[in-house]
């Protein structure tokens, strides 16, 4: 009888240990014949005013009538079913978010203008969730030769293409925002959604690897961390999924979307579906 005891023992400490490891490394197959299903939600600050590069006008996500869309666009989204919402808030504040999200949950808490309680947690409340899932990671290097700011202001050159190609996104983005504040929540996110806008957005970005001189490569060194971290909030999307039936949607900041799909993509772990298919009007 002590022998049985002590086998069912060790059994279930073993089933423990599979499951904490498994929460660690998620349960994802690229072999898999079912696999979890993946959307991202590119979305533009409503917090702020434009994106984390260039400042512009948005509308006033707290309006009255922008909440009426607000509400509209929670009812699209909510037909992906989504059984995990994952956010863009560092996993380090998961605990700090969860509780917020049961206050709000008890009527204690007053939502914030950003998206991630906006869309993530009122989303999350009308699916009957119980949680909401943190997985930024945005820890920027101590080392200035990640800095393509500093290196232009130290090469005339340099610093004049810098503020050349700013000013160039700059009028983009103007014009964008223009148009923006004339359309609904919805339309606006199926703008920003559009598989030809998230691949000019992407491109922007490689504007920066020609800030380099002789053996130092501010731009390519920029852009190595921007990789590395959509490959770290990858990783953290793949940590919370536990069931090749999950339908995980995750609510960021619209210039991630480019990375987070190619490597859902790329990985073989997910089966990947854009937000049009459930943004589009009847």
């Amino acid at each position: 009888m002590k022998m049985y005891k002590n086998f069912c023992l060790i059994i279930s400490l073993l089933f423990c240990t599979v499951l904490s490891v498994s929460a660690q490394i998620g349960i994802v197959d690229k072999d898999a014949p079912e696999k979890p299903v993946l959307m991202v939600l590119g979305s533009y600050h409503l917090g702020a005013q434009g994106n984390n590069v260039i400042k512009s006008k948005t509308v006033d996500i707290m309006a009255p009538e922008r909440q009426k869309e607000l509400a509209e666009l929670i009812e699209k989204l909510k037909k992906f079913n989504p059984t995990k919402i994952a956010v863009e808030i560092d996993v380090e504040d998961d605990a700090k978010t969860q509780k917020l999200y049961e206050d709000y949950l008890a009527g204690k808490y007053e939502l914030t203008r950003n998206e991630s309680n906006q869309i993530g947690f009122r989303l999350a409340r009308r699916l009957g969730h119980k949680k909401v899932y943190c997985v930024d990671w945005g820890i920027f290097p101590d080392d200035e030769s990640y800095n393509y700011e500093k290196f232009a202001a130290r090469h005339p050159e340099m610093g004049k293409f810098l503020k050349e190609t700013v000013d160039k996104w700059k009028k983009e983005f103007e014009e964008e925002s223009e148009k923006m504040l004339g359309l609904s929540i919805l339309d606006q996110y199926i703008l920003i959604n559009q598989p030809a806008r998230i691949e000019r957005d992407h491109r922007n970005y490689f504007d920066l690897i020609r800030l380099n001189s002789g053996s130092e490569y501010a731009g390519a060194n920029y852009l190595s961390w921007l990789y590395g971290r959509n490959m770290k909030i990858f990783a953290n999307i793949i940590r919370i999924t536990d069931s090749p039936k999950d339908r995980i949607l995750v609510i960021y900041g619209a210039g991630h979307t480019k990375l987070l799909n190619q490597f859902a993509e790329e990985s073989g772990f997910y089966k990947v579906e854009s937000p049009l298919k459930y943004l589009q009007k009847n």
